[in-house]
């Protein structure tokens, strides 16, 4: 279990330093990409959130939740500035029919 934790978490830096790193090379994060995720992080923001915009509803739509809701519990979020509980509910702000859980 330790040991599957531990390749999660490496995953995880690989990908954020992949995306600090080549900006510049389009990134595909569990079914979006990284313009796709910046256009929803305004709703999913610790500090002053807002609705979801269109955009962002319609990229949802072919996210993968299954990875996306494996990140639900990582430290990353919060030193990205997005609240989780915003990020679950994202679904169901965007009046998405059978809304998946986390």
């Amino acid at each position: 279990m330790a040991s599957k934790k531990v390749g999660v978490m490496v995953m995880m830096i690989v990908v954020v330093m992949a995306i600090l790193a080549e900006r510049s090379v389009a990134i595909d994060i569990c079914g979006m990409t990284q313009s796709e995720l910046n256009e929803c992080k305004p709703a999913v923001s610790k500090e002053n959130p807002t609705n979801p915009s269109t955009l962002c509803c319609d990229y949802l739509k072919h996210a993968d939740y299954s990875c996306l809701c494996g990140y639900k519990n990582s430290p990353l979020l919060g030193y990205y500035g997005i609240d989780p509980a915003l990020a679950a509910g994202l679904p169901s702000k965007c009046n998405m029919p059978n809304a998946p859980t986390c």
